[in-house]
């Protein structure tokens, strides 16, 4: 990380009046209040599209903002034209692995035989329009966020709300703000709809994800900080982590729980010996964990499922339907491995539709596949394999950098959020609602490691910025 300089004049990262630095700011604050608690004016009916629209307007914004900046600065003589050869060598090899990876991205959009559709999406609006908002924000949240306390202060309030209101949805079965249509409530989940919606995000899928970012930034910030004000961070910790258990998401179970097993190393012990022996003591008991599922079989639920296909004999029903969703990606990623079908156009290459039969509705549930249900999968299924490599190679520098800077409070809680985001991305879809905060956390922890690596960086969480 040497040769990441900045992307800025010297001197800007110290000057509290950069204007980049306080549009940033101003951004992260928007993001964790307005934007999580915005949910449109029909609540769940049309969560989607008023949250895509937020994200645009928002997420959109911010960039927009960013740009219209750096274009007044270039047009009054204050900043000069920086030659790509500059501009690359100032950059870090996250930044310039996630503009690869945006430039896949839209050559797929491009040369897919559904373009124009690839710019916004098919039916998710993950085209390439959403992607490339993704992909600026990281970089210049990496340029110019810098975490501090009282941004985790409003982060842990927001958490806390958003918690409470999922809880009264689920536990005492009320309907505050009308977000579900009117006479319905969280208990006709799965029997009036086709799924369960909770909070300000809709879909408790989602609300997994958000919680995966979620509970690792407190406890580790409760873990890593100093003084007694960290303990304020309690309450909110507690909220979601009794959300999580209320909504019973295997997907976020795994990203909470097994990511903490692997933020644990980064989190308490200094020594690289003390890392190895404990990975070394954790793949042992997974490596006891997998042969005890290969000799006993628990006669149902997801055990049984394991035990089934160590030996060979999967199911397509197994995992929710998730094998049998990822059997069909798989089926069809030789026909475009290079760059994929475009971005979110799965809705068009005709996988066999999920059926299954739902006793409580006494009818058959047909589901179209529009998602591959793992972030990683979809990637290579729309943008190609190489765009997979790339991102891949981004998380994993990413992941370097974390462990080898965990010491900082800020890097390690934002660093683990992200962790155990990508853990449970394995099961998850990528939406806009949600992954926002998951681009916004491994922007923010790209930032505090640069600097650190620039100018040794500050404290965890500093205060002033």
């Amino acid at each position: 990380m040497g040769e990441a300089k900045v992307l800025k004049k010297k001197g800007s990262e110290k000057n509290p009046k950069n204007p980049y630095v306080i549009v940033t700011k101003a951004y992260i604050y928007v993001m964790l209040t307005v934007f999580l608690f915005f949910t449109g004016t029909r609540g769940y009916l049309t969560i989607q599209d008023d949250k895509f629209r937020a994200f645009c307007l928002i997420c959109g914004g911010y960039v927009v903002i960013m740009a219209v900046l750096a274009l007044e600065r270039l047009v009054i003589g204050q900043g000069g034209v920086v030659s790509p050869k500059k501009l690359l060598l100032c950059s870090t090899w996250p930044q310039r692995l996630a503009a690869a990876y945006l430039l896949l991205t839209w050559a797929s959009a491009l040369l897919s035989d559904y373009f124009p559709e690839t710019v916004i999406g098919g039916s998710r609006y993950e085209g390439a329009l959403t992607i490339s908002i993704y992909v600026l924000s990281f970089i210049l949240l990496s340029v110019y966020g810098r975490p501090d306390r009282p941004m985790l202060a409003v982060a842990g309030v927001s958490i806390a709300l958003f918690s409470a209101l999922a809880l009264v949805q689920i536990l005492l079965d009320c309907n505050p703000f009308n977000l579900f249509p009117e006479g319905y409530s969280y208990s006709d989940s799965y029997v009036e709809f086709p799924s369960a919606f909770a909070g300000t995000i809709g879909n408790i899928d989602f609300v997994a994800a958000f919680l995966c970012l979620a509970i690792p930034l407190l406890w580790i910030s409760l873990v890593k900080q100093r003084g007694a004000a960290r303990f304020a961070l309690t309450a909110p910790l507690l909220l979601a982590l009794a959300l999580l258990v209320c909504l019973g998401v295997l997907a976020g179970f795994v990203g909470a729980g097994f990511g903490a097993l692997l933020c644990l190393p980064c989190v308490f012990f200094k020594k690289p010996r003390a890392r190895i022996i404990y990975f070394a003591a954790l793949a042992a008991l997974m490596a006891l964990g997998v042969l005890t599922l290969y000799f006993f079989d628990a006669g149902g639920g997801l055990l049984h499922e394991l035990h089934e296909i160590l030996h060979g004999r999967a199911s397509g029903s197994f995992g929710s339907g998730r094998l049998h969703i990822w059997q069909g990606v798989l089926a069809k990623l030789p026909e475009h491995p290079l760059l994929g079908f475009g971005p979110d156009t799965m809705i068009h290459a005709g996988l066999e539709a999920f059926t299954r039969y739902d006793e409580s509705l006494g009818a058959t549930i047909v589901a179209e596949i529009d998602a591959a249900h793992n972030e990683y999968l979809n990637i290579a299924f729309h943008q190609g394999i190489p765009a997979l490599a790339l991102y891949l190679a981004m998380l994993v520098i990413i992941a370097r950098d974390w462990a080898v800077n965990c010491r900082d409070a800020a890097v390690c809680a934002l660093g683990g959020a992200a962790l155990c985001y990508c853990v449970q991305a394995f099961f998850g879809i990528s939406t806009c609602i949600t992954s926002p905060f998951f681009w916004l956390a491994i922007g923010l922890m790209e930032g505090q490691v640069r600097r650190i690596s620039t100018n040794g960086g500050k404290k965890v969480w500093q205060r002033n910025s």
